[in-house]
């Protein structure tokens, strides 16, 4: 039988990879079981719409309208139903697993409590993000647009200084945030948090701790790109090799990355979530308050 893992414990960087790894080889079957049953229809969803968007080519204002309302519109909500359950279905099996109550048969029936409590969380955290960036996009698209319409005669240097600063703020912004945003949504999944308090965690936790959880991005990031130049380079050769139609060959390509999706979204999950874990412990020593409880009840 495999030794229980700690969650709360204080590991380095390379650590915090192994253990993460240890618990998928642990818990796998549990945790994909789980993820495929709803997953499934969501990427076939997904990769049809993707494949019949990418084929369309609007020629005026109506067509363009029926593409947003029955393509643009639907992928877009498909793409944040999928993005909720995968992280909120690996939260309810860490959750789960943490209060050892997680076995090889444990199904829907024994999470779809914990499951909805993350998700409602989970979608209301996504809202609130969502809405801080468009409203931070919509301020920098009405300061440029004065630029721009102060410059329509001349393109002087102060319309390119405030271009420069548009990009330079926005793309650095994200960045400096990167590492917050991995963060979110583990407060209120693990701490009892709200979803305005786990937003709030996320940001002090992911700026005091910038550098490792920087270091976990890029290296998850590095990882699932070449995951999916790969699956690119296997299309190109399907294609050259097979001589088969592109439609038949895209949708084969679609639907796989879709499969990719669900199945290495709830690793990087499952990576952040021992980032979380061992950062809140040298925060808060929950392990050392565990342990003083338990002996205190003695």
């Amino acid at each position: 039988m495999s030794e229980r893992i700690e969650f709360y414990k204080n590991r380095s960087i390379g650590d915090r990879f192994s253990v993460a790894i240890d618990f998928l080889k642990q818990n796998w079957k549990a945790l994909y079981k789980n993820i495929l049953i709803g997953g499934l229809p969501l990427a076939i969803i997904m990769s049809y719409l993707t494949i019949q968007l990418s084929g369309m080519r609007p020629v005026n204002a109506n067509d363009l309208h029926r593409i947003l309302l029955f393509y643009v519109v639907p992928l877009f909500l498909i793409f944040f139903i999928t993005n909720i359950y995968l992280y909120s279905m690996t939260g309810a099996v860490l959750f789960h697993y943490d209060r050892n109550q997680l076995t090889g048969t444990t199904g829907w029936k024994d999470l779809k409590d914990t499951f909805f409590r993350f998700a409602g969380k989970s979608a209301l955290i996504t809202l609130l993000i969502a809405a801080f960036f468009i409203v931070i996009i919509v301020i920098f698209a009405v300061i440029l647009g004065f630029t721009v319409s102060f410059s329509l005669n001349e393109m002087n240097k102060e319309f390119f200084i405030v271009l420069f600063l548009f990009f330079f703020l926005l793309f650095g912004g994200l960045i400096a945030l990167a590492p917050s945003l991995s963060m979110q949504y583990f407060p209120a999944y693990f701490s009892g948090k709200t979803s305005v308090e786990s937003i709030i965690t996320g940001l002090v936790l992911g700026f005091k701790n910038w550098g490792s959880l920087f270091v976990a991005l890029l290296l998850t990031g590095i990882v699932w790109i070449v995951i999916y130049l790969v699956f690119f380079w296997l299309r190109k050769e399907a294609i050259s090799l097979l001589h088969v139609q592109l439609s038949i060959i895209s949708y084969i390509y679609s639907t796989l990355s879709a499969i990719v999706t669900l199945l290495t979204t709830p690793i990087v999950v499952v990576i952040f979530a021992f980032q979380y874990f061992s950062i809140v412990e040298i925060e808060e020593g929950v392990s050392l308050q565990s342990r003083m409880d338990e002996f205190e009840n003695l």
